[in-house]
């Protein structure tokens, strides 16, 4: 059995797993990614299509987790114009609810201010002639309604632009090889991947295990892993509705009776609506994560409270479709999912001049400084690395919007069948990703 030696494996094909693999090749590692199914299979495209700063946790106190958020989603702004989006938000004001305008107001002011400088417009109230012309929305009891800007993205395309650009740089990059055996070795490691039934062996200095809700798993198949943290897995399920007619342009964040946050968000350039997301403790196999019969009508009857449609209120029967995610956050005790944090945490083991990294929690928007802080264990550990370097970078495509990209692809499928098939797409709705390495020469 023929052995490659690498500086680097990865672990995961998710966001971080992608991010972590195009900043260490750039900064001069020979790396390898392995993804055990597909990429971006798992949590990287069951999010809330959201890149933002995470408004709820200004209430948790958590400023610094927001403030960097918000950073990332400006730069994501900059380097990904052609999937992230800006996206205005409605906070509609009840007075039966039980968090305060005036506190809300202000969390929406010191929400702009953390956002000072990354060119989106700030937040503010709606007028009673603006609140008239929001369909569908109940206004019994309503105060007010405030507002603020975000960001959408598709996850699951941003994941693949991520490691569209590893690749490019040099990442061996594979998917349906799991991991089945990591051996300490004097320097690193030995690691076996099962190759559609074949055995691979590869040599690595360094192994990152950000494999999302599985680390606990990749970790038991080394002898010597990084010391444990407690691991809380937490169900994320979306339900997704047939825009009403008339159409909303705008997304909502909503408060259910407890106060927990909701979004209602427009999808697929507004023929679609994303209700979600639901927080609760997950026991199964994160593979078999499906939305149950108690969310979905958890948040039907969240939209419900908030919305009211001619033909009455939505029900299972209007429900298109569902999808679920399991997000592997670190347990530091919190009772309730929706108040564990999101920041993440690192645990790692030297191993001769090499060395473990395993990753508990993170955002879609953070990924990029995530990656900076794993790379930066890893010179802790060792690694003769270069500085940080992706910062501002353009993705694949990166040098254009959305829109200028979506024209490109119009020319029609025939031209870029060939590339599209090298980039992992098989259809024509997947030749925007085929699209990123040709505009990125042009």
């Amino acid at each position: 059995m023929t052995t490659q030696t690498f500086d680097l494996l990865v672990i995961g094909g998710g966001i971080h797993g992608a991010a972590v693999a195009r900043d260490a090749v750039g900064r001069g590692l020979k790396v390898m990614l392995a993804e055990k199914g597909d990429y971006a299979s798992a949590t990287s495209s069951a999010s809330s299509k959201l890149i933002h700063g995470g408004l709820r946790y200004l209430e948790q106190l958590e400023l610094k987790l927001v403030r960097e958020s918000l950073v990332e989603r400006a730069n994501l702004l900059k380097t990904a114009p052609h999937l992230v989006e800006k996206l205005r938000f409605l906070m509609p004001i009840y007075r039966w609810q039980k968090r305060p305008g005036l506190l809300i107001h202000a969390g929406l002011a010191l929400y702009d201010l953390l956002s000072i400088g990354d060119g989106l417009p700030v937040g503010g109230r709606l007028s009673a002639q603006e609140i008239a012309g929001l369909p569908r929305l109940r206004t019994q009891n309503l105060s007010s309604i405030l507002h603020y800007y975000d960001c959408k993205a598709d996850d699951a395309r941003l994941t693949l632009a991520v490691l569209l650009d590893a690749r490019g740089r040099g990442t061996d990059i594979l998917n349906r090889r799991a991991v089945t055996a990591i051996a300490p070795l004097d320097n690193g490691y030995a690691v076996e991947l099962d190759e559609r039934g074949m055995k691979r062996r590869i040599e690595a200095r360094f192994v990152i295990n950000a494999s999302g809700p599985w680390v606990d798993k990749v970790d038991a198949l080394c002898a010597k892993p990084p010391p444990r943290h407690p691991l809380r897995l937490v169900r994320g399920s979306h339900i997704v509705l047939k825009m009403p007619d008339p159409p909303q342009t705008d997304a909502y964040t909503l408060q259910d009776e407890e106060d927990r946050v909701l979004f209602v968000i427009p999808w697929l350039d507004g023929r679609f609506l994303i209700v979600g997301t639901t927080e609760v403790p997950h026991q199964a196999d994160p593979s078999e994560a499906r939305c149950s019969d108690e969310e979905r009508t958890y948040l039907l009857d969240a939209y419900n409270r908030y919305f009211a449609g001619s033909g009455g209120p939505v029900t299972n029967a209007d429900i298109v479709f569902t999808w679920s995610g399991v997000r592997a956050l670190h347990d530091a005790g919190d009772t309730k999912p929706s108040q564990i944090s999101r920041s993440p945490v690192l645990a790692s083991i030297s191993q001769g001049r090499g060395g473990m990294v395993t990753l508990y929690g993170g955002k879609l928007t953070t990924h990029r400084a995530l990656a900076e802080s794993v790379l930066a264990e890893l010179s802790n550990l060792g690694a003769r690395i270069a500085g940080p370097w992706t910062e501002g970078v353009p993705l694949y495509g990166g040098h254009f919007s959305r829109k200028e990209l979506l024209a490109r692809a119009e020319r029609g499928p025939g031209s870029v069948a060939p590339e599209t098939r090298r980039r992992w797409a098989l259809t024509y709705g997947d030749q925007i990703e085929t699209l990123f390495a040709r505009i990125a020469r042009d």
